[in-house]
């Protein structure tokens, strides 16, 4: 029986931030006279939904444009893949957060996966461009799961690990992963663009720690006796 870690992969292993920022702003602006979405609209959309999607159509209609999800869906798509989903877009413009030194080390004593609410095929692409897809063991999207706590239940009936590491970037996540029991532990990681008070957040909802960055993390796993 070995150890598993499962990485969520938006705000932990990729900064998709500024390309999905860049992305429900300028679909904004398509469908509303050119007006892109504010600053004050992107950070009360954050706080209503982690589906960008979902955020750029609730920031229509609140300004009173109504069109329909498919359709806004599919023009914030042609932005961050590009037109015939390509990969083209904003997505190549995304930084990789984590060093492929350390997922080296864990892969040693651990096995790892990703369980993401991204579509798989988008973590695949992020993977391959980074050189990092023989790391991982299993990946799971927001189609190979109903959540994160399902992807992490059928990884966990999979590969009968001893014990699990689970981390996050949000707080939703974390709660329910916790339900999992005892041999699961959820950790915090603070994205590249956060609130103030964001660790006190991510504490609120169960994580054992919250460290800065992914790498601080991976660390803490190698160190782990």
């Amino acid at each position: 029986m070995v150890n598993l870690i499962a990485f969520d992969c938006d705000g932990v292993l990729r900064d998709e931030s500024e390309s999905y920022t860049r992305c429900i702003a300028e679909t904004v602006a398509f469908f509303d006279n050119n007006i892109f979405a504010t600053t004050e609209e992107l950070n009360e959309s954050i706080k209503e939904s982690n589906d960008d999607w979902e955020r750029t159509h609730r920031i229509l209609q609140q300004r009173g444009v109504f069109v329909d999800f498919g359709i806004v869906k599919e023009h914030f798509q042609d932005l961050y893949l590009g037109k015939k989903i390509n990969f083209s877009g904003y997505i190549n413009n995304e930084p990789w957060l984590v060093d492929n030194n350390l997922l080296g080390q864990l892969i040693k004593r651990y096995i790892l996966i990703i369980v993401s609410g991204a579509p798989i095929d988008e973590v695949k692409y992020a993977l391959k461009k980074n050189n990092a897809e023989k790391y991982f063991q299993l990946i799971l999207g927001m189609n190979e799961c109903k959540s994160k706590k399902d992807g992490l239940h059928f990884a966990i009936e999979k590969f009968k690990p001893k014990k699990v590491f689970f981390c996050d970037d949000r707080p939703s996540p974390i709660k329910s992963v916790k339900e999992l029991g005892n041999m699961t532990n959820a950790y915090g990681i603070l994205p590249p663009v956060y609130d103030i008070g964001w660790k006190e957040i991510l504490l609120d909802s169960g994580a054992e720690k919250v460290f800065d960055d992914v790498n601080d993390y991976c660390k803490f796993l190698i160190e782990l006796k």
